[in-house]
This record gives structure tokens, sequence and C-alpha cells, in this order.
């Protein structure tokens, strides 16, 4: 029996005909694929590309939480997240209110390679997050680099994947 070979060299979904009629370099539908771009002979050729992880949900003691950052570390399969319960008043104008210690403003970290484990960084209402105020952070060597617009701009310095220090009060 004949083998049905289709390249995909036109790269191009076609959702508006029947399976029967789609033209040769085209496709229907596809999740989780990309289309080769090498010399080689297999030149359009559909290759599998990983998905998602799903992170599981945490276990940091409220459900309240709302993540307002995250940055990546694609080196090491990890994933920072900045997290708060605390929103301040809406008022732009105005000096920002504290969060008081009843509420919880959190720095974690979760790591694909030990999946289900969360390591708390920080976890003090003195990092001052608000839910009004999304978290620009970036990674830097082993630094940690993060503000919000609402805070002095800070950093965490990271060895061996444990926090050695937290610039509290001082501007970078």
């Amino acid at each position: 029996m004949g083998e049905i070979k289709n390249s995909f060299l036109k790269s191009k979904m076609n959702k508006d005909l029947d399976d029967r009629l789609v033209p040769n370099g085209e496709y229907r539908d596809a999740q989780n694929i990309s289309v080769g771009k090498s010399e080689d002979d297999d030149i359009g050729a559909l290759e599998t590309v990983l998905g998602n992880t799903l992170i599981p949900p945490t276990d940091l003691g409220n459900a309240n939480l709302k993540i307002i950052g995250y940055v990546e570390d694609e080196y090491k399969d990890t994933v920072f997240v900045f997290a708060t319960d605390y929103t301040d008043g809406t008022n732009f104008n105005t000096i920002p209110i504290n969060a008081p210690a009843t509420k919880r403003c959190i720095i974690y970290s979760w790591s694909a390679k030990t999946p289900g484990t969360i390591t708390t960084l920080v976890d003090d209402p003195f990092l001052n997050f608000s839910t009004t105020n999304p978290i620009q952070a970036t990674l830097i060597e082993q630094l940690l680099f993060f503000t919000d617009n609402r805070n002095q701009p800070r950093k965490i310095s990271m060895i061996k994947e444990l926090v050695i220090t937290m610039m509290k009060h001082k501007y970078l």
C-alpha cells in the first residue's frame, strides 16, 4: 500500500476547508508542534514541541494570595513567584499605605526538577507588595532584582538556590 507523505512547507493552517480538501503544504489542526526548517530532506516536517507543566496548588496557607509577578530561570528550570493578599487604595496620587502585619507578601520558587516542592524565599509584610502594583523582575547570575514602582528596587542574592541576604531598606 502506498504511503502518503505531506510536507508543510507553506506552514499554513487552514481550518476553512474539509480535511479531505486541504491542499498539500497546509494543515488543519495542530497542538505542540513546529514546522521543521532544516536544510535536510526532512524540511517542512512537523516536530513535537514540549508543552507546559501545570504547577500544582501551593500549600502556603492562604487561598487569597494573588500572583503579581514572576521570573523564570531557564537554566535551572525554576520559577520565582511574587504574591500577596494585600490591596492598597487605587488612588495613585497618594503615598502608598504599608501592608499591615496581618497580610502576606511572599516570594517563593518552584522547580520543575523537583515537582511539588515550593521553597519560600521571603514571607513578610515588610515587602509591602500590593495587588495594584505588578512586579517587574529579572535574574542576573545569582541575583534576583525586582521592583513594583511602589517600593525601592530590591535584590535577593542566591547561592546554591538558598537565600543568603535580603536588602531590606537600601537602594541598589
